[in-house]
């Protein structure tokens, strides 16, 4: 039998402690209370639900916002945190995984893919220099060739 109420417990649960920081006035809620920390509450709350009710579907979502959240709250907080678009891409392929690793149907190889762009992005930071120079020649007909594969994946037969 399926749990049905994980989801909005969680989210009972978030508000609840957001009014109780706020009636209480502890220190750093100002900080905690902000638009990022919902993301990341949904997230977690759709993570929790995914997981203890078995319901894959709820995990790519959660992945996401969670992924969002955190990056999003720690980008302006941490001088360490790494700016760059491949945070977005990490975060993408970490929804992949888990829901890979979870419901074990779809979505292993665009996670490894996208999990690999990510690693080359932010180890290499040279990497559009290399890019750019490596291709000139292609100037500004490189996204042709994005979209001749983007095609030849929607159309091709399972």
């Amino acid at each position: 039998m399926k749990r049905q109420s994980v989801f909005p417990g969680v989210l009972f649960i978030a508000i609840g402690l957001y009014y109780l920081f706020q009636t209480l006035s502890l220190p750093y809620s100002d900080q905690l209370m902000n638009w990022q920390v919902i993301l990341i509450v949904i997230g977690a709350a759709m993570i929790i639900q995914g997981f203890i009710s078995k319901e894959g579907p709820m995990l790519f979502p959660g992945v996401l916002l969670l992924g969002l959240g955190l990056h999003l709250y720690f980008v302006n907080k941490l001088a360490i945190w790494p700016e760059s678009w491949g945070m977005y891409t990490l975060i993408l392929s970490a929804a992949y995984l888990v829901t890979y690793y979870k419901t074990k149907k779809n979505g292993l190889i665009p996670g490894l893919i996208l999990l690999a762009i990510s690693i080359i992005e932010l180890l290499y930071t040279g990497l559009e220099i290399w890019l750019a120079s490596t291709f000139s020649f292609v100037g500004k007909f490189w996204p042709l060739a994005l979209i001749v594969i983007g095609i030849y994946l929607v159309m091709k037969k399972k």
